[in-house]
């Protein structure tokens, strides 16, 4: 009965027949401490993998026979696991494997996960918590006390497949893989829709096998559903993905599909290897419908006839426009300080010191002469490498003066006569009268004269760089551009001929080049909605929309899917006029503070100026709040019908469903997966392959 009380508490117990007439690794491999009743332990094999290669998470508990029947609950806790996929275990068998160590009889109570590591590098895995509770005696009624024990980390090491002899077309793929592809029908009509299905089958982590590559000369593929069907009964995680097209003819005749490639890595063999579909031979005749007619038998939207090429990024996303902001300030102080009284000034600088005391009509007391020789030389070297001193107390000897007057770029003579300067200054400041000579002082100004003339000046590099990138970019700018208007009208064209999928791959064409054009993305979207694509109608129109947010045209178009979702809503407002405005602002406040200095009026206008300052700054905010939602950084358009899990692991349960089309937030990620929130209060994990991202590029 405990045994039984057990199995249910526990985990999970050894896991399938693959296991059947051989213990878990485990149970032979973990280290057993014959001092303690209780042993838990945890163990990842094989311990080096290929990235999407399988390996085994194992936990163990062993109990030896003083806790084994006293046990009255027990529960073992695995750790989440980042960087890596996982998938449950089958339905446990009954039975507990057995381990003797010292004479000591150990039940041992396992569970295994099936583990796809998804990144290379060293993964460690947390350690796993079992809590489990004992009676204080053997009395049914006595007490039960609770524990609580930890395991030790588990570690895999995930190495990347080798690039040697990786095919082009290599998508990422791990495993044992076959290919088969069908079709629903191999005759049908021009502009009438055939569902093609590419199934790959084979070991490894069959979730996340990528899509193949399908080009059909004659048709139009428009990838649609993905399907996943995992072995129910074995451990070692095989199975088979589905993968559907809708196939829409575009010319007649006798034609034949084509073998479908899908290359993928072969860890047992470590070699890259290519599964190919047989070819189908298919017959497509002459339709009723105008070729690549989708059928729809809603009104002909209005594509937009001119290509206005990338869109200018507004004012102030440029940096000339923060620099005249970030300088707006500067005639206000400089005014403001030209204007203060002389004995509220800056003293004067250590040369000025210097001169000062050499033109004095009386000599100069020595140590205030040797003081400010001193400082006037630290103050034109200083940041000149190892000559440099944070004080100018090192540079009253000669002989480091001279060498920190070298390092400065100084010449040797020059050098030698600061030093011999610096060594007189310093035995007359012995003297009684505590005075220099005239020819002293005189000495003093032209050695440090002939030291400011000869120390290093700062070099231009930071301007010259600067000047340097702005004719870099100007060349950017004055490349010559590809052939977009082209591919354009060739677009438009094949949209009036019904064509709507090679319109909408021509529109693609261009704004993965350009992703600031807004023409481009608006007949995209339009193309799409007519080719039976509703991810790629949302997509291109809410991109079109961001980056005109006043096009009305849009706004209807969007309204049209049905799709008015609240999470991806552009605001009505540009943010555009908002940050012109706060700048003007801005610039009439410091101006007005400027001419108030200059004249020196009494500051009456005060209160205006901050009511415009604290006005432009509240501008300011709503301008960057607006244009932080149109930059849509944590959107995304459902591209495919996809399940929401409530793990990241196709595994997991499913707990929604989601449309082609629709607008959800990303609130998380991990690995290959993203946890999503739409408008209708659903949460969950769903793959980045389903997911079309809407930020601004």
């Amino acid at each position: 009965m405990i045994a039984a009380l057990l199995s249910m508490l526990v985990l999970g117990a050894v896991p399938n027949a693959d296991t059947v007439g051989r213990a878990p690794a485990i149970v032979t491999r973990a280290p057993i401490d014959t001092s303690a009743p209780v042993n838990f332990r945890v163990l990842a094999t094989p311990d080096t993998v290929y990235v999407g290669q399988q390996a085994t998470y194992e936990l163990g508990v062993f109990l030896d026979g003083s806790v084994r029947d006293r046990m009255r609950r027990m529960e073992a806790i695995a750790p989440e696991m980042r960087g890596m996929m996982a998938y449950e275990p089958p339905a446990p068998l009954a039975g507990f494997p057995a381990r003797v160590v010292a004479r000591h009889h150990y039940e041992a109570h396992v569970y295994q996960r099936a583990i796809f590591p998804l990144t290379a590098g060293r993964l460690a895995i947390p350690p796993a918590r079992l809590v489990y509770a004992m009676p204080l005696t053997y009395s049914f009624f006595s007490h039960e006390e609770t524990y609580e024990l930890r395991s030790d980390s588990a570690i895999v090491v995930a190495v990347e497949p080798p690039t040697a002899g990786r095919p082009v077309d290599w998508a990422g793929a791990v495993g044992t893989i076959r290919v088969t592809s069908r079709v629903d029908s191999t005759s049908g009509r021009v502009g009438d829709p055939i569902l093609l299905t590419v199934s790959v089958a084979g070991r490894g982590n069959v979730s996340l096998f990528p899509r193949p590559a399908v080009d059909i000369p004659w048709a139009s593929a428009v990838p649609t559903v993905e399907r996943v069907r995992l072995a129910p009964d074995s451990l070692d995680i095989h199975g088979v993905k589905e993968f559907d097209w809708v196939l829409t003819p575009e010319r007649a005749g006798r034609m034949e599909l084509p073998a479908i490639r899908y290359s993928y890595f072969d860890p047992l063999a470590r070699r890259y290897e290519t599964a190919l579909t047989a070819p189908t031979p298919m017959t497509i005749a002459e339709g009723t419908l105008a070729s690549g007619d989708t059928g729809f038998a809603q009104p002909r939207l209005a594509l937009r006839a001119t290509y206005r090429g990338a869109l200018a990024a507004p004012p102030y996303r440029g940096a000339p426009f923060w620099w005249v902001v970030l300088f707006a300030p500067v005639p206000a102080i400089a005014l403001a300080v030209a204007r203060r009284p002389r004995s509220q000034r800056r003293p004067a600088t250590p040369a000025r010191e210097l001169l000062a005391l050499t033109r004095s009509p009386t000599p100069p007391p020595v140590r205030a002469l040797r003081r400010a020789f001193v400082h006037a030389v630290a103050a034109r070297i200083r940041g000149r490498g190892p000559g440099a001193f944070r004080s100018t107390a090192p540079l009253a000897e000669p002989r480091v003066l001279a060498r920190a007057a070298r390092r400065a770029g100084v010449s040797t003579t020059t050098a030698d006569a600061a030093a011999v300067l610096i060594d007189e200054l310093n035995e007359a400041s012995f003297a009684e009268h505590g005075r220099v000579s005239p020819d002293i002082a005189q000495r003093a100004e032209r050695v440090y004269r002939a030291i400011d003339r000869e120390a290093c000046r700062p070099r231009a590099t930071v301007p010259a760089a600067v000047v340097l990138l702005l004719l870099l970019a100007a060349g950017a700018r004055a490349a010559p551009p590809t052939d977009d208007a082209g591919l354009f009208a060739r677009g438009i064209e094949a949209y009036r001929q019904s064509h709507f999928a090679a319109a909408e791959r021509d529109f693609a064409d261009i704004t993965s080049r350009v992703p600031r054009a807004a023409d481009a993305w608006a007949n995209y979207g339009t193309a799409a909605f007519f080719a039976g694509d509703t991810a790629g109608a949302s997509l291109g129109w809410q991109r079109a929309l961001r980056l005109e947010p006043l096009a009305s045209d849009l706004r209807d178009r969007l309204d049209r899917l049905g799709e008015a979702s609240g999470v991806g809503a552009v605001p009505s407002i540009p943010p555009t006029p908002l940050a012109l405005i706060a700048a003007a602002l801005w610039l009439a406040a410091w101006s007005a503070l400027a001419w108030q200095a200059a004249s020196r009026r009494p500051g009456s206008r005060w209160p205006l100026v901050t009511g415009a300052l604290a006005t432009s700054a509240v501008l300011a905010l709503a301008s960057a709040s607006i244009d932080r939602r149109l930059a849509a950084r944590d959107l995304v358009v459902v591209a495919h019908e996809a399940q929401l899990h409530d793990l990241p692991a196709l595994g997991s349960d499913r707990i929604a469903t989601v449309r082609p089309g629709e607008i959800a937030r990303v609130i998380g990620r991990q690995g290959p997966w993203a946890r999503i929130a739409t408008d209708g209060r659903r949460q969950g994990w769903a793959a980045l392959s389903d997911l079309s991202s809407l930020a601004r590029q």
